[in-house]
């Protein structure tokens, strides 16, 4: 383990095995970091914060800061980053407001600089928010995400897995797996195709997903009858992966508290209600 002599490390810190800690390092509170770190030049490093193994944290970014919440009444509140991960320069990740609950980020997610993920907001694995992409607070996040430059995402809005978004979106209601999404407001433009394909979904997958898609975008019905196509789709399709891809957009829309963002904000109440 090489930790910089200008390093300012609490004694209530745990540090596992060959972490590399440079210099002006601020590390200040019980925290706990696992096995092959590298936490570069100037990071800070708050409160109740528990790493994992093999992340590379660049310099400047703030991890585990105080929530921006005015409901915040101080605590020891939890963030919790996992294995794999790119932190770049000055992204910030703050913790949670109440002890009940996290800020959490899975493994391989890679966080350019200036991003930002708010106070209670859960990610998934192998996402990547471009440069001053933002989650507000509550947020959540799937995995295989694409969030491109300058994105934001409202508080307690939710993105499925093998989403694409594009810059400068404005993100304010839940964004259903697969999709590609652009624009302020959002819309949801179709599908990640490009996404998909390099996650390794068979032609047989993809199409399930595009009848899926045409069913919910192109049908005309609304979302309650759209819901009930897609689970008699269920039952016709040949494969276990291809019910479970149904099934991961049933379940999302099923656990909307903010409504879907369907082809556009300017459709009906009905069409873009929450299920």
């Amino acid at each position: 383990m090489a930790i910089h002599p200008s390093a300012i490390i609490d004694e209530r810190t745990e540090i596992g095995k060959n972490n590399k800690i440079g210099p002006n390092v601020i590390i200040d509170g019980p925290v706990q970091i696992g096995d092959n770190n590298i936490i570069s030049a100037g990071v800070v490093i708050r409160g109740k914060t528990l790493i994992g193994n093999n992340n590379h944290i660049y310099s400047y970014a703030m991890i585990g800061e105080d929530p921006q919440d005015i409901t915040f009444n101080g605590g020891e509140t939890t963030t919790i980053v996992g294995n794999g991960n790119t932190i770049r320069e000055f992204a910030t990740i703050h913790r949670a407001t109440s002890e009940e609950t996290v800020t959490s980020i899975g493994d391989n997610n890679y966080l350019m600089g200036l991003s930002h993920l708010a106070h209670d907001v859960v990610i998934g694995d192998n996402n990547y928010l471009a440069n001053t992409a933002s989650l507000a607070g509550h947020a959540e996040m799937g995995s295989n995400i694409f969030i491109s430059f300058a994105v934001g995402i409202h508080q307690f809005a939710r993105i499925g897995s093998y989403v694409m978004l594009g810059s400068h979106s404005k993100v304010g209601k839940d964004v259903l797996p697969f999709m590609t999404v652009d624009g302020n407001p959002a819309l949801v433009r179709g599908l990640n195709l490009v996404g998909l394909k390099r996650n390794g979904f068979t032609p047989d997958r993809r199409k399930t997903i595009k009848d899926a898609y045409k069913q919910l975008f192109r049908s005309g019905a609304n979302l309650q009858t759209s819901v009930f196509e897609l689970e008699k789709m269920i039952e016709n399709v040949e494969t276990e992966e291809q019910r479970s891809d149904i099934q991961m957009l049933l379940d999302f829309i099923k656990g909307s508290k903010r409504g879907i963002l369907l082809k556009s904000p300017s459709e009906g109440n009905e069409k873009n209600r929450v299920f």
